[in-house]
């Protein structure tokens, strides 16, 4: 049951993270009614004041844009690297 649960985890999280990758290729190419439902599934509480939108991102997206605009994901070498200089 623990071992479902965990493939389950890593299931969803890959799917997520594949939805992420394709997001603006989908908003793009959606009608007017999908683009609706794929923002609210990913954003929340959004305004616009003068030009500037203002919006929330729902959990686990706020998570990766949070990442995506960091590079503390990014916290040393790994085996196949080799520092430069």
């Amino acid at each position: 049951m623990l071992q479902e649960a965990e493939d389950n985890y890593y299931i969803t999280a890959k799917h997520l993270l594949e939805l992420s990758e394709r997001a603006y290729k989908l908003l793009i190419s959606s009608e007017v009614s999908e683009r609706r439902q794929l923002i609210k599934f990913v954003l929340s509480n959004l305004g616009i004041e003068g030009k500037e939108i203002h919006y929330e991102a729902v959990k686990p997206f706020d998570t990766i844009l949070n990442f995506a605009s960091s590079q503390s994901w990014l916290l040393g070498l790994d085996s196949n690297q080799q520092p430069t200089g």
